[in-house]
């Protein structure tokens, strides 16, 4: 895996990728993954690519999972783009895609979020299996507790 940590969306602060975090604790906003980029470059080339099966784990070397055989997979990713021109034109771009997120079998850009979660549960790793783990329970805490669950 070549997550190197992770860092919050707004002020930058770095926490440790191998401890649970949800948000930053100086900001409340959320944390982003960083990658060491240059380390996933030397086995995600374009020839690499073009072996792959068109899906969302061809990005393996920037995802956060640990071990190519934690993947659990139901074929997300490798949506179509699809030009929208009449919209583009209107507010003044000259190519305009849009992503298909429904043609992914969940028909969600949902899907794409879930799958590192498994790879984190199976292998351990707090900061990619617990943390939206955790976010949820409270999250539906949260909705029983205003009476709407």
């Amino acid at each position: 895996m070549n997550v190197t940590h992770l860092e919050c969306a707004l002020c930058g602060t770095r926490y440790q990728a191998a401890l649970i975090h949800n948000l930053c604790t100086a900001c409340n906003r959320p944390l982003l993954v960083r990658y060491d980029l240059s380390r996933a470059a030397q086995s995600l080339t374009k020839a690499a690519l073009e072996r792959r099966k068109f899906d969302l784990w061809r990005y393996r070397e920037v995802l956060p999972v640990e071990h190519d055989e934690n993947v659990v997979s139901l074929g997300e990713g490798g949506t179509p783009l699809i030009a929208a021109a009449r919209l583009g034109e209107r507010v003044g771009m000259s190519r305009l895609y849009l992503k298909d997120e429904s043609q992914n079998p969940t028909q969600s850009f949902k899907a794409r979020h879930g799958d590192g979660r498994f790879d984190g549960a199976r292998t351990g790793h707090p900061a990619i299996g617990g943390a939206f783990g955790r976010k949820r329970r409270r999250s539906a805490r949260g909705l029983r507790r205003a009476g709407r669950h």
